[in-house]
């Protein structure tokens, strides 16, 4: 009976995840992707939490003002969301790496019911009756399809509050080390014409250099202010 109960648990769990998997792709987001994440996600968290982000944490000082609600879309190890944390935001986030949102639920006990597996783009039922003050959305951008940006934009404005803002930041370059996550040149005057048709304005954008010292790749930081 013990062998039995293992097997069938094991085929539940491997079940389970194939649903995930089917319904992150139908939001979008490739399930080769997914799994580079969930496979490299110790190794990752390292890497990510020893990254010097210095300077996007003053652009998001600087544009977000204090005490905000704030979602962070594809948080990762939870490094933003630590230093969010540390600047008196409350904070949600979404990720579609099972194994980064089991991560975050034990970094931040005290409030793990507001991380959640998702991806871009998302239903608006998925915070109840919450809106936000803030959206960030990190080294996210590139891994969409063209084709997916209308979705995920309208998506980030159904949880805005008035006068809210959108911090979006996305790699330009090519990378020495290929994997099998999916990367697409970001079309930056498409996305401002998107968030523009919902009442934002672009108020700022950024170029800076990679944290983790890959001279290949920069980085694009974009806030939009809604109106």
């Amino acid at each position: 009976m013990y062998i039995i109960r293992r097997v069938y648990d094991i085929l539940i769990k491997v079940a389970l995840k194939y649903i995930n998997s089917v319904i992150l792709i139908s939001q979008g987001t490739g399930i080769s992707t997914i799994n580079f994440y969930d496979e490299e996600s110790t190794q990752l968290t390292k890497r990510y939490d020893n990254a010097d982000m210095s300077q996007l944490h003053e652009v998001i000082s600087k544009h977000i003002p204090l005490k905000s609600e704030l979602l962070d879309i594809g948080f990762g190890s939870g490094r933003d969301l630590q230093y969010l944390r540390d600047q008196g935001h409350e904070v949600w986030g979404i990720d579609p790496s099972i194994k980064f949102v089991e991560y975050a639920k034990k970094r931040f006990p005290e409030i793990k019911n507001q991380f959640m597996q998702a991806s871009l783009p998302f239903e608006k039922k998925l915070f109840g009756e919450i809106d936000f003050d803030a959206i960030i959305s990190i080294a996210v951008w590139m891994h969409l399809y063209r084709k997916e940006y209308k979705d995920a934009v309208e998506s980030i404005i159904n949880v805005s509050r008035p006068n809210s803002v959108v911090i979006i930041s996305y790699s330009i370059g090519s990378r020495e080390q290929q994997d099998e996550r999916y990367f697409e040149t970001v079309d930056l005057d498409h996305l401002s014409e998107l968030f523009s048709n919902g009442g934002f304005k672009v108020i700022d954008t950024i170029q800076n250099q990679d944290s983790l010292q890959r001279d290949s790749l920069t980085w694009v930081t974009v806030v939009f202010k809604r109106d």
